[in-house]
């Protein structure tokens, strides 16, 4: 009985056995990479009785253990596999260091077979392992990552892409001909004029403009290797495999170079490393940077390696990737214009058949602040649609030609048994071959009734990812202003229209309009108008709403409306209430509103070489604004909007009576009394909506003139005193012509 019991370090080396193999299980480590100071701690750190034991005691146990494991590991498994010289030497025998490892081993075996616990050979680990690695999560988990690391990256072309697909980005296209075509099909030219070739292209503007198809498209076209690097498939939350990742992807462009790298959403791995959440995101933009440093021709044989990526937020990523040497050449691509849009749905229906109707110039106009995915989305919505009227019309033909209904007894008219009796009739309509096409769908063209019928479905991804889009006012739902309103379509609308008269005299459109006078005088409603009529896109900013308590978020705010602007050209920007945004710098002024109005001033100097965007701000207190805004070459147009005369206010009341359309335009006659004098166009809309509420009272379905008379009678202008504003006007107006 005493020579089966175990010995006490035969118990020791038994538990600490268990322990290990728990800590590999847990472990994402090979079991080759674990080291004992690692097991150490982990026994000292967790509720086992093993870490009372003494240092060297236990010291010396886990070492006797991870050589067996890792001898089980990587000798005999290797062995099992491979056949040769690895494990004997010259005569056929193991050499005297196998011998001594293989005596170590057998003796903690043994001494572990009389403790009556199994090593993982006399468990079944080891056949497990000869069977194919069946069973065991370890084993599954190391099948797992050796077969990832020796899977091959694809390096295929696209296919089923063309340049043709593509329209309306003919200036994109310019650009990456001059910084693709000649550095990776030509570049010796390169090499033989000492000239380094493109390293890095940044794609960036807002969500579906196009930027990853257009890159697909230019790679099937340039037929190289092509390696696509989709951004968050490569953060792994494995310490250093995302980096790994990267690594492999760029060796292996080097390796088959001249190749393209396509990074898609690059700000997801590559965020500004002083906002970053972990040191996992820093490391991965630092491997990054590196990698991209390593790309240079002369280290590559004279091969050209190509990174092309995409992001609709270049501000997040980190500015070390955005120098010289890296992603030196940025092209924007921002929400088409109309002529680009037109271009687009060109494009875009090249297969499907189209109706000779089908007008894409009033399709173009009609879809303002539409991008490239939208007006995809459009014509596959206009295809669906054409397909559900072909399938309505299919079952209205088999049902016009039954004769009688088989309704098994009585009339049943549930609606599952209407739906059922409907799905059986399209059934075998559309099984009947031999039925003659309904009328009007002879052919399968798409007709402008489809498209037209699908537009107003579809909400443009600018308009709800917060990029600008084209208001609906227009100048009818202004009614008067006639003065501001020409001062307006010569500073802003004709510019956009028509920007080649301004170029035959040789002078620039006004950089910016200043509306001033009393609230609730239509000045909001201008911008709109204004924005409307030229089919510019229109961001509204509302002055306060840009103010932010934490430091320098203001600014970022107001940089990134302008970068909008850019992004959706042309563009109006409407900045409203703007003496809260841009109050006079003085010494009392507090800091972060000063760098606020500094941000803004900066940001309209650039509008002189901005084309396409323009500036229009309102008030009802202009001499509250920084004097350096109303400057030329800023705010330079300062358009006082004064209260409506009876003239005007009859316009004005015809223009929101015409909104409504149950109201007698006659009605507007009222606006001439003295009980409406120095009513704003906001008074003219509060009478129309107590002249309903008048109506109601008196119990009619309609509102009449004695209505409007009390309801008239009953507000007070808005607007108090104008003797401010008559001063205002001597030192602010601008002389209308």
């Amino acid at each position: 009985m005493s020579r089966n019991r175990p010995s006490l370090q035969a118990v020791l080396d038994r538990d600490v056995y268990q322990v290990v193999r728990k800590f590999i299980d847990s472990s994402s480590e090979s079991p080759l990479k674990i080291k004992s100071h690692a097991i150490y701690d982990h026994i000292k750190n967790s509720n086992s009785s093993l870490k009372r034991r003494s240092k060297k005691q236990l010291e010396d146990s886990i070492e006797r253990v991870l050589l067996v494991i890792q001898e089980d590991e990587s000798g005999e498994d290797e062995m099992d596999e491979v056949e040769g010289d690895f494990g004997t030497n010259g005569d056929g025998e193991r050499d005297t260091e196998s011998k001594s490892v293989d005596f170590m081993n057998k003796s903690i075996v043994s001494a572990w077979g009389n403790s009556g616990t199994g090593t993982p050979k006399e468990n079944g680990e080891k056949s497990r392992k000869r069977e194919g690695h069946k069973g065991g999560e370890r084993d599954s988990k190391r099948v797992k990552r050796s077969s990832a690391a020796e899977q091959k990256i694809d390096t295929t072309p696209p296919k089923g892409i063309s340049l043709n697909d593509i329209g309306g980005v003919a200036s994109v296209k310019a650009q990456l001909k001059d910084h693709l075509v000649m550095p990776l099909l030509r570049p010796e030219a390169y090499s033989n004029r000492k000239i380094p070739i493109p390293r890095g292209i940044l794609l960036h503007g807002p969500p579906g403009c196009g930027k990853t198809v257009i890159s697909r498209a230019f790679a099937a076209a340039l037929d190289v290797p092509f390696i696509e690097i989709l951004g968050p498939s490569v953060v792994s939350g494995m310490s250093g495999e995302s980096e790994k990742q990267i690594r492999e992807h760029f060796e292996r462009a080097k390796e088959v170079a001249p190749c393209l790298i396509f990074i898609d959403e690059i700000d997801v791995i590559a965020p500004k490393r002083d906002s970053a959440q972990s040191q996992m995101e820093k490391r991965i933009v630092a491997q990054l940077l590196i990698s991209m440093d390593g790309l240079a021709m002369e280290g590559n044989n004279g091969k050209p390696v190509i990174v092309l990526a995409a992001t609709n937020r270049p501000d997040s990523i980190d500015p070390a990737l955005r120098r010289g040497g890296r992603f030196d050449t940025e092209i924007n691509m921002g929400v088409p214009n109309e002529a680009a849009r037109e271009q687009i749905l060109k494009a875009l229906t090249r297969q499907p058949m189209l109706s000779n109707d089908v007008n894409f110039t009033i399709l173009a106009k009609k879809t303002a602040g539409f991008v490239g995915a939208d007006l995809k989305d459009l014509v596959s919505k206009a295809g669906t649609w054409s397909m559900d009227q072909y399938r309505a019309a299919l079952e209205k033909q088999a049902k016009d030609a039954e004769t009688e209904m088989d309704v098994d007894g009585e009339s049943n008219t549930s609606e599952d048994f209407v739906m059922n009796q409907s799905i059986a009739r399209l059934i075998n309509r559309v099984q009947d071959k031999d039925m003659a096409e309904p009328p009007g769908f002879e052919d399968t063209a798409i007709t402008m009734e489809a498209f037209e019928a699908v537009l107003p479905t579809i909400v443009p991804s600018s308009k709800r990812e917060g990029f600008a889009t084209v208001p609906d006012t227009t100048w009818r739902d202004v009614g008067a202003l006639a003065g501001v309103r020409g001062e307006l379509q010569m500073a802003i609308v004709e510019p956009i229209k028509n920007p080649q008269r301004y170029q035959a005299v040789g002078i620039t459109a006004p950089t910016g309009v200043l509306l001033w006078g009393p609230p609730g005088c239509g000045k909001t409603l201008l911008a709109k108008a204004v924005a409307a009529e030229s089919k510019a896109n229109f961001i509204s900013v509302k002055g306060p709403e840009l103010l932010n308590k934490y430091v320098g978020e203001s600014e970022r705010a107001l940089r990134q409306v302008f970068m909008r602007a850019r992004s959706s050209v042309p563009c109006v920007i409407f900045f409203d209430e703007l003496d809260a945004l841009v109050p006079k710098r003085s010494s009392e002024l507090h800091e972060a509103s000063a760098r606020v109005v500094n941000t803004l001033l900066t940001e309209l100097d650039g509008l002189s070489t901005r084309e396409g965007i323009y500036l229009i701000a309102a008030t009802n207190r202009p001499e509250m604004i920084d004097e350096a805004m109303l400057r030329p070459g800023r705010l330079e147009t300062l358009l006082y909007v004064e209260l409506p005369k009876p003239e005007e206010r009859v316009d004005i009341l015809k223009a929101l009576i015409a909104q409504r359309r149950v109201i007698n335009p006659a009605l507007a006659e009222v606006a001439r009394r003295d009980e409406c004098q120095d009513f704003s166009g906001a008074d003219l809309e509060s009478l129309l909506r107590k002249a309903g509420q008048a109506a109601l009272n008196r119990g009619a379905s309609s509102v009449e003139e004695v209505d409007m008379i009390r309801a008239a009678r009953n507000i007070k202008p808005s607007v108090g005193s104008l003797d401010r504003y008559e001063q205002l006007r001597k030192r602010f107006e601008t002389k209308l012509w």
